[in-house]
């Protein structure tokens, strides 16, 4: 369903679909393959923070399978058809179901260093099997797929998707979108939650100028940046307190990046597409450049996302979608 809409209804010159902040939500990603027919898209593009964030256990016993799940202990039986439902809920909501031994669930809860290794294994795996799928179900379709991490994503994401048959990964060089050149830049300003990929913005914006160096054609090109601008109405999280707390209810604040804005409007590009903060989804314009972050709503499995219809040196149109 369009949300939002810009421009005529006619026939793109290049459309796009853009869709970030999947967190390993199984049922969005298998949402995010059928984009590019659903909105005649002939390529999709995948930001950054596509993995998920926790293991939830489900541990073997004498008594069955034992998993708490919604603050519940919930304990299955041998083939029972509760427990794969229950899986494929914590799949969907981003999570990675694991089964494990007593002995084995014993030996994580004892070592971070074996829970760690886990989560690795659990998380590039899915991502493997995603990229498998991709080229299972686009790879005669005509529709390319691109990828990139985010700021949330361990660095071993990243050779799951060099090493990946179809999909392409955006990272670290140019890639050229009909007649755009895209960049692709993972990292964030500094979080509360010190994630896997931060720096400071004098750093920051040191990455994006080096990316954009290689642009050979400014007005026509597009930035994919994982964290947003600051102060464009598409960074807003909820206010912390200094304990990590939310503060009131409905307070929020500007948490986006000053090196994002300011690089976006001293190069000027087409498009620049944005993530990391899922509560705010929008459009705003900086100077030329048409700025998008279509916002995630994952854990409820949703797939939010955005097309964008291009031509030379102009949108043409953009629908911000949901489904």
């Amino acid at each position: 369903m369009g949300l939002f809409r810009k421009g005529s209804d006619g026939p793109p010159p290049s459309r796009l679909f853009f869709a970030t902040d999947l967190h390993g939500s199984e049922v969005c990603f298998r949402k995010f393959l059928h984009a590019g027919a659903a909105y005649k898209a002939t390529t999709v593009i995948m930001g950054g923070d596509c993995t998920g964030k926790m293991l939830v256990p489900v541990v073997a016993s004498p008594e069955g399978h034992r998993v708490m799940w919604q603050g519940e202990q919930l304990i299955f039986g041998d083939g029972d058809p509760g427990l794969a439902e229950v899986e494929k809920q914590i799949n969907d909501s981003g999570f990675y179901a694991t089964r494990l031994s007593q002995d084995e669930y014993a030996q994580m809860s004892a070592d971070p260093e074996v829970m760690h290794a886990r989560f690795t294994q659990e998380m590039c795996g899915r991502l493997e099997r995603w990229c498998g799928l991709a080229a299972e179900r686009l790879g005669d379709s005509g529709v390319r797929m691109i990828a990139s991490p985010g700021n949330d994503d361990e660095v071993d994401v990243d050779q799951v998707l060099v090493d990946a048959s179809f999909v392409e990964p955006g990272e670290d060089h140019i890639v050229r979108i009909g007649d755009h050149e895209m960049i692709s830049i993972c990292w964030s300003n500094p979080t509360p939650w010190d994630t896997p990929r931060e720096c400071s913005e004098e750093e920051l914006a040191a990455k994006i100028d080096a990316a954009a160096a290689g642009i050979e054609d400014m007005p026509n090109a597009i930035f994919n940046i994982h964290v947003p601008p600051y102060g464009t109405g598409l960074d807003e999280a909820p206010k912390l307190d200094h304990e990590q707390r939310m503060e009131a209810a409905g307070s929020m604040a500007a948490v986006g990046s000053t090196a994002v804005r300011d690089s976006i409007l001293k190069h000027q590009p087409l498009l620049s597409l944005h993530g990391h903060i899922h509560e705010s989804k929008g459009v705003q314009k900086l100077g030329r450049t048409t700025c998008i972050n279509p916002g995630s709503v994952y854990g409820e499995g949703a797939l939010l996302g955005v097309t964008v219809d291009l031509a030379d040196q102009r949108v043409t149109s953009y629908s911000l979608t949901a489904g």
